[in-house]
């Protein structure tokens, strides 16, 4: 009975200590495209500047002196994972609306010779962090990027949001199944350099179970029987494992407990849903 009651009390006080949760807001680039491959990352045209958004997930340690050691590139996707530093990088406070404290860092990136521009922001509330992060192929992109980034950068805010409503029994039914759609996935080269892989459209899918645990693949995703094993793929791929629940018409996923995804989109319609602007149907 004690330990019933012990777990019962550490569900309550995880369910109010994820009551809330800290979502970083702010107004796109002007004249950018956004990626399907990653949800918040954008394309300057004209240029050849990107600036991409991670949102906020937990932290552990000192995460000021963290990015200040390592610049945090462990957060950042490989695509924009800088090969190496070429001189030592500037930290400065900058002001973001609702947040504790914020810090961002300007270097340069050496590659094959050239010097590309990078400014990575980090950005704190309480025990979560979130990052900006924009570069750009050469000195000259970057000076023409700047304009929009700091209009960009003008409108950062941190809101407060409810954690979303329990998936309720209907609503589990009418989302579960496997959907398919068409997504960029990242192709590595026989070079073992960053940044020298590249994107190619593949097979990708979501497969949603009615009692809201949801897991994604590319390429294939077997069910034999009608059967997933959602408890071993979580063991083995965390990454794309997760829980869903349906709030107010809108289709909330929350992937990887251990540094959460968190995706919000409606709700799925006549068997089609659109995640990180990919529309996947129901097979």
């Amino acid at each position: 009975m004690r330990t019933a009651m012990t777990a019962v009390a550490l569900l309550a006080l995880a369910s109010a200590a994820y009551a809330q949760t800290s979502v970083l807001r702010y107004t796109p680039p002007a004249n950018a495209f956004r990626s399907s491959v990653q949800d918040e990352d954008y394309s300057l045209n004209g240029t050849n500047a990107s600036v991409q958004v991670y949102q906020f997930r937990p932290f552990t340690g000192d995460i000021q002196q963290q990015f200040q050691a390592t610049l945090l590139r462990d957060r950042i996707g490989v695509m924009h994972q800088e090969e190496n530093v070429a001189s030592k990088p500037t930290f400065q406070r900058v002001a973001v609306s609702g947040a504790d404290y914020a810090i961002s860092a300007t270097f340069n990136e050496n590659r094959v010779g050239l010097a590309r521009p990078h400014n990575r922001m980090l950005i704190v509330k309480g025990n979560e962090a979130a990052i900006v992060d924009a570069s750009a192929g050469t000195v000259q992109g970057w000076q023409m990027a700047v304009p929009r980034l700091n209009q960009m950068a003008s409108t950062l805010h941190i809101e407060t949001e409810r954690a979303p409503a329990p998936l309720t029994a209907a609503a589990g039914n009418s989302v579960a199944g496997l959907y398919m759609g068409m997504k960029q996935k990242y192709m590595a080269t026989m070079v073992n350099v960053t940044g020298s892989g590249y994107y190619a459209n593949a097979l990708h899918f979501y497969l949603f179970a009615a009692d809201g645990r949801v897991y994604r693949a590319y390429d294939t995703l077997e069910t034999p029987g009608g059967r997933f094993d959602f408890d071993g793929a979580e063991r083995r791929d965390p990454m794309n494992s997760g829980r869903y629940t349906v709030d107010s018409g809108k289709l909330v996923i929350t992937m990887n407990r251990a540094n959460p995804e968190k995706i919000v989109t409606d709700a799925p319609k006549n068997g089609k849903v659109i995640i990180n602007t990919v529309q996947y149907e129901k097979k």
